[in-house]
C-alpha cells in the first residue's frame, strides 16, 4: 500500500514538471509570435528625448566571438520596446508627482581645465596693437564684396563700369536639386540636442564642459579657411557663449562647479591666431553681458533669442565696419508661446510652468530665402523670419530660416554691388543670419553637420567675401561635430 502511494506522488510530480515545462514553453513561444508581430512598433527615435534609439547591431566574426552582437541585441531590445514613448512619459509624471519644486538640480559642470595662454594672448595685443597703428597710417577701407581703393572705385565709378550680380555658387547640394517650388510646409529638421541642464527658478541652464580637442580642432579648421583664402576673404570667428555664462551669479557658477567661459572663449581666440592671424575674431561676451537684463536666452531652450542673436549682429558690424540697425527698425513677429529643447528632452514640470514667448525680427530688405529641403532633396521658397504661431508648441524655433538646413541662400533687391556674407553655423547661428541680408547682395548659411561642400570653393565664386563662424560653445564641444566642420573646411 505504503508502495503505491509513492507511485502515485511520483507520477503526480512528473505531470505537474511537465505541465510546467509545457507552459513554460508556451509562454516563450507567444513571447516570440508577439515580438515578431510587435517588430514594426518598435521606434527607432524618440521624440521626448530628442535621439535616435539604439539600432540592431550587425553581425561580424569579432563581435560575434567577444559577445559584442548577443549585448548589442540586449541593448537594442530594452531600448526599442513598443509605446515606449508613452511609459517615459507615464515615469516623467510619477516623478513629478512628489511636489511641485522651483528647481531641478542633477549636473555639475565636468570637462578639461583651461590651459594657461596669457604669453599667447600679450603676443596677441601686441600684433594688434602694430596693425592697428599701420592701418591708421594707410586709412585703407575694406569695402564688403569689393577689392579696390576708395580711389580705384572712383575711377571705376568715373569709368562706368556696372557689377553684375554674382552668379550662384555651383556647389553639389545646388547642382543636383531641381528647381525652387514654393512651400510654407513644416520642415522636418533635426535639432540639435540639449545637452546636460539644471533648472533654476524654473529657468533651464545649461551645465558646460570644456573639451579642449575639440577646441584645438575648431581653431585647425577656421585658421585653415582663412590661411587658403587670405587675400580673397575676411574670416571672423564669433563664439555664442551659454546662457548659463550670461545669466547666472557667481555663487551658483561656482556651486555648479562651471568653467569661466570669458576664459574659455579667450583659449580659442589664441587657439585660431595661432593657426592663422587673419581670422577676425568679434568678441560679444561683454556685450551680451551688458545687456543681460535683458531676454536674451530662451528660458525651455537651449538657444539664444533673437534679440540675443541681434547683440551678437551689432558687434559683428563694428568687427566688419558696417552700421547696424536700430532693434526698432525691424517689423516684430510674434509666434506665441515656446516650450524649447530643455523642456521637451527632460519634462520638468517647473519649465512647463514657465514657457517662453519667441519673437523674431524680420529683415528690412527681403524675407524671402531658399533652402535646400534634406527630406524633399529640392530647394525650396520660404521666409527667413516667419510667424509660428499656428504650429507645435515645441517647434517655434524654426521659424528661423526653417531650421538646420544644409544649404540656404537669400538676395538682397536693393543691392548690386556683388556682396556676399557666408555663415558657417549650427542651429544657433539660425537667427542670427536674417540680421546679415540688409547689408549684403548675397547670404549664404551653411549647416557643416549637414553640407559636405568645400567651403574654400564656395568662397571663391564671390568677390571678397565675408566668412563668418558663427557657433555655439557647447555645440562646438563635441569632437564628432568637429570632424564635420573639418569636412567642409579642407
Amino acid at each position: 500500500m505504503e508502495n503505491e502511494l509513492i507511485r502515485q506522488q511520483k507520477k503526480l510530480t512528473l505531470f505537474f514538471r511537465t505541465l510546467g515545462i509545457m507552459l513554460f514553453g508556451l509562454v516563450l513561444a507567444a513571447g516570440f509570435v508577439l515580438g515578431c508581430i510587435l517588430y514594426n512598433l518598435r521606434p527607432e527615435k524618440s521624440d521626448l528625448e530628442n535621439r535616435e534609439l539604439t539600432k540592431f547591431p550587425k553581425i561580424t566574426a569579432d563581435g560575434f566571438l567577444s559577445g559584442d552582437y548577443t549585448s548589442g541585441i540586449s541593448t537594442w531590445y530594452a531600448d526599442t520596446f513598443p509605446f515606449r514613448e508613452n511609459m517615459v512619459k507615464t515615469e516623467w509624471s510619477i516623478q513629478n508627482a512628489y511636489g511641485f519644486r522651483k528647481d531641478a538640480i542633477s549636473a555639475v559642470g565636468e570637462g578639461d581645465e583651461v590651459p594657461d595662454i596669457e604669453d599667447i594672448l600679450a603676443s596677441m595685443e601686441a600684433e594688434n596693437t602694430k596693425e592697428a597703428a599701420t592701418a591708421k597710417e594707410t586709412q585703407e577701407t575694406f569695402v564688403p564684396g569689393n577689392s579696390e581703393t576708395p580711389a580705384e572705385q572712383t575711377e571705376t565709378e568715373q569709368a562706368g563700369t556696372e557689377q553684375t550680380e554674382t552668379a550662384a555658387p555651383e556647389t553639389e547640394v545646388v547642382e543636383t536639386v531641381p528647381e525652387s517650388v514654393d512651400g510654407e510646409a513644416m520642415y522636418n529638421m533635426n535639432p540639435q540636442e540639449a545637452g546636460a541642464v539644471n533648472v533654476k527658478d524654473l529657468v533651464g541652464y545649461c551645465v558646460y564642459g570644456f573639451n579642449r580637442k575639440a577646441a584645438d580642432q575648431y581653431a585647425i579648421h577656421i585658421g585653415t579657411v582663412a590661411n587658403a583664402l587670405q587675400d580673397e576673404a575676411r574670416v571672423f570667428e564669433l563664439l555664442i557663449p551659454n546662457n548659463s555664462a550670461i545669466l547666472l551669479d557667481d555663487q551658483t557658477k561656482a556651486e555648479w562647479k562651471l568653467l569661466d567661459e570669458s576664459q574659455v572663449i579667450k583659449y580659442f581666440k589664441a587657439m585660431t591666431w595661432q593657426q592663422s592671424q587673419a581670422v577676425k575674431y568679434v568678441d560679444i561676451y561683454d556685450k551680451l553681458m551688458e545687456h543681460r537684463d535683458e531676454y536674451l536666452y530662451f528660458k525651455t531652450d537651449h538657444h539664444w533669442t533673437q534679440l540675443g542673436a541681434y547683440y551678437g549682429y551689432v558687434r559683428f558690424c563694428e568687427e566688419a565696419g558696417l552700421t547696424p540697425h536700430a532693434i526698432t527698425d525691424y517689423k516684430l513677429v510674434d509666434s506665441g508661446p515656446f516650450l524649447g529643447s530643455y523642456y521637451k528632452t527632460n519634462q520638468y514640470a517647473q519649465l512647463a510652468e514657465n514657457p517662453d514667448n519667441c519673437y523674431g525680427y524680420e529683415p528690412i530688405s527681403t524675407n524671402e530665402f531658399s533652402f535646400y529641403d534634406r527630406d524633399a532633396k529640392q530647394m525650396r521658397n520660404g521666409k527667413l523670419v516667419r510667424n509660428m504661431s499656428e504650429f507645435d508648441i515645441s517647434l517655434k524655433y524654426q521659424g528661423f530660416i526653417y531650421g538646420d538646413t544644409a544649404y540656404s541662400e537669400a538676395h538682397n533687391p536693393n543691392l548690386s554691388d556683388g556682396s556676399c556674407c557666408i555663415v558657417v553655423k549650427e542651429s544657433f547661428g539660425n537667427c542670427f543670419a536674417p540680421f546679415l541680408i540688409d547689408h549684403y547682395q548675397t547670404l549664404i548659411v551653411i549647416d557643416y553637420r549637414y553640407n559636405t561642400d568645400s567651403l574654400i570653393d564656395l568662397a571663391r565664386n564671390y568677390d571678397h567675401p565675408d566668412i563668418i563662424f558663427c557657433n555655439n560653445l557647447e555645440a562646438i564641444s563635441d569632437l564628432y561635430v568637429m570632424e564635420q566642420l573639418g569636412g567642409i573646411c579642407h
